[in-house]
């Protein structure tokens, strides 16, 4: 497998050889001094081209000096499905840890841009392609919370291909969670700035990427939900040049600016002051005038104490260096405290069993939304479009009584034969449906009628029309319609629950799955080209995926499995419509008798708050090396990696997301 490396980490030289000094550009073919490449910030001289940049240099550029303040830096994440392609999932995040120096996809802190103190997270692509898993997640969701709790606008540097795959439908329950974080610091106020730079796809642009009070992007920027092989594999064409790109996204009006680097921060300090929130006065007006020469004076003992932590810096910047060499030779003890795991799953289904349920899941005559409708005999008042563009056939809406009891309705639709197919987009909605749905999501709260939403779909259109409509921000945008909705909301996956498509109608306060479903973070066949090398391994990726619906259960993803009839038919059909009501209904009731919907809407933010799998890693360090790297501020863990420092590489993680 191709291996993806920082490209400005520093290597050794070959015995007999010179350090490696210069880095061909890949825009313009230019060999560039590496250390002049530093100094522009990593932007090539001759063709204007963005190299990707680590995280902790990212922060480097943007914030004032000296403010920025680390937090949650001991997160690591755990193995919550014991996933395996061709290493374990834990020899990969060894790998990536011993590669970047970082213990996950995000660094997390508090900062000053322009003396405007911010809430900041801050991706790093070299750590296994930025993908989002529990630690990345946990992260931004905390940091929502702080910038909610202390009144502080929010930034996020997103740089990643999506969502981490081996952590499965954990990961993709990191949509929500960040979803629903934020929208609580929009509801109270507060501000969002979504700064995207390449690579932006897949499960992050489809959550919080999009949905910034302002998104800007760095030029040239890959940003798009699905990667480039995973939308030719799945529509049989490529898409076109550029298509993806941040100038693209500007056109057509997906983003607000587009900002060189070296311009990043003065657009961020403008934008701030921009957005900053007007206090109420909290003394008089004459009060407030300022005394002449008070800044001045301000200004210049700033100027002192940062002119002499830099002469400080650079005098002991060799001794630290010492230090950092001799403490590790050091013995370590590594612990992980205060551990969020996800629940014991026991051993992997077979290869067989695991891909059994994903043909079940898939066949053909297993019953469609309006099909569990008839056999259930609702009256069905059906919405149609999205009153912008136009309808979505893989999307079905409307108002529904059954049994004397009336609901909203919300469900994907396949086909049973090509013609259907082709009008019902074979199940995979575009922005338009999503729209749509969020036209009954609104109806629901305002006539306080509870939610129903049936799921059988392979995810969303990758197409280039979605791409153009904005199918990233479609999901996000649902999805977080769905985490502050006033009415209770019940959720059945019924055949196929695909990645970010199916999770767009999916936020319930209960998820059923009937027996032969099955839920991911990507098709067993996406994951299989990705991390197996070829797509003949989907019952492999099935198997490592645990995709099923008791596997599914036992994450606590599901609440309740629905069983289902051995055989096929019109009574199957009949069979497994009254069994979904039963367990509907019985949810509506129990959801209903609460009474206080503040309680509902706290309860439905825990269950996606709490999702994930992560611990805290508290690294003792024995004797005086111990004591000196303290002292310096040098005691991050260095994890010694479990195998040979591959991972998923550009190409790779650009087709990954969810």
């Amino acid at each position: 497998m191709p291996t993806f490396r920082n490209p400005f980490k520093r290597r050794s030289a070959a015995p007999g050889g010179e350090p490696d000094l210069w880095l061909r550009c890949p825009g313009c073919s230019e060999l560039l001094f590496k250390k002049s490449l530093e100094k522009s910030l990593r932007v090539c001289p001759s063709c204007g081209h963005h190299f990707r940049v680590p995280a902790r240099e990212r922060i480097a550029q943007i914030v004032d000096p000296g403010t920025f303040h680390e937090i949650d830096a001991s997160l690591v994440s755990l193995d919550p499905i014991v996933f395996t392609d061709s290493k374990p999932y834990p020899v990969r995040a060894a790998a990536a840890r011993k590669a970047t120096g970082e213990r996950d996809a995000a660094i997390r802190g508090t900062a000053e841009i322009g003396g405007i103190e911010v809430s900041l997270v801050v991706m790093d692509f070299f750590f296994m392609g930025g993908s989002m898993g529990s630690v990345v997640g946990e992260k931004v969701a905390r940091a929502a919370e702080l910038a909610t709790e202390r009144r502080l606008p929010l930034l996020i540097v997103a740089a990643s291909g999506g969502a981490r795959m081996q952590e499965g439908t954990y990961a993709l329950m990191q949509l929500p969670k960040t979803l629903a974080a934020i929208a609580r610091l929009k509801q109270t106020g507060g501000t969002f700035i979504s700064l995207l730079t390449d690579p932006t796809t897949g499960g992050t642009i489809a959550s919080f990427g999009a949905l910034g009070d302002l998104n800007v992007a760095e030029p040239n920027a890959l940003i798009g939900f699905s990667g480039a092989r995973v939308s030719a594999g799945t529509i049989g064409d490529e898409l076109p040049a550029g298509f993806q790109r941040s100038e693209f996204l500007l056109e057509t009006g997906f983003i607000d600016a587009i900002v060189s680097r070296p311009n990043v921060r003065p657009w961020l300090i403008r934008a701030l002051a921009a957005l900053r929130p007007l206090p109420a006065p909290a003394k008089p007006l004459y009060a407030q005038i300022p005394i002449p020469g008070a800044g001045l004076l301000g200004g210049v003992v700033t100027g002192v104490a940062q002119g002499a932590g830099a002469i400080v810096g650079s005098v002991l910047k060799p001794v630290a260096d010492v230090a950092s060499r001799a403490a590790d030779q050091v013995d370590k003890i590594l612990d992980v405290q205060n551990a969020h795991p996800a629940p014991p799953l026991g051993d992997h289904l077979g290869e067989e069993e695991a891909w059994s349920h994903v043909r079940r899941a898939r066949a053909v005559d297993r019953p469609r939304t309006m099909e569990i409708l008839d056999a259930l005999g609702a009256e069905f008042v059906e919405l149609r479009g999205d009153r912008r563009a136009g309808d979505d056939g893989a999307i079905v809406a409307g108002i529904a009584t059954i049994e004397g009891r009336r609901i909203v309705v919300v469900g994907t639709q396949k086909g049973r034969d090509t013609e259907s197919n082709i009008r019902r987009g074979f199940g995979m909605p575009h922005p338009e449906g999503y729209r749509k749905a969020a036209r009954a999501f609104e109806l629901a709260e305002r006539l306080h009628l509870p939610l129903l939403t049936l799921i059988d779909t392979p995810g969303a259109h990758p197409g280039p029309e979605s791409e153009q409509r904005g199918i990233a921000e479609a999901i996000a945008a649902s999805i977080t319609r769905m985490t502050e909705l006033k009415t209770p909301i019940v959720t059945v996956v019924t055949g196929e629950g695909g990645s970010g498509g199916a999770l767009a109608i999916a936020v319930g306060d209960r998820v059923y799955a009937l027996e032969h479903a099955y839920y991911s973070v990507i098709s067993p066949e996406g994951c299989a080209a990705i991390l197996f090398r070829t797509s003949e391994k989907a019952p492999a990726a099935a198997r490592a995926l645990r995709i099923t619906a008791p596997e599914q259960m036992a994450l606590g993803v599901v609440d309740a499995i629905i069983p289902e009839p051995d055989e096929s038919g019109e009574e199957s059909t009949r069979d497994i419509a009254r069994a979904i009501w039963a367990q509907a209904s019985a949810a509506f009731d129990e959801l209903e008798s609460m009474n206080d919907l503040s309680a509902l809407l706290e309860a439905r933010y825990l269950r996606y708050r709490d999702y994930g799998a992560f611990g805290e890693v508290v690294t003792k360090q024995k004797g005086i090396g111990g004591a000196i790297r303290s002292i310096f501020g040098l005691d991050r863990e260095r994890v010694t990696a479990g195998g040979d420092g591959d991972w998923i590489d550009e190409m790779e993680r650009d087709n990954a997301g969810a």
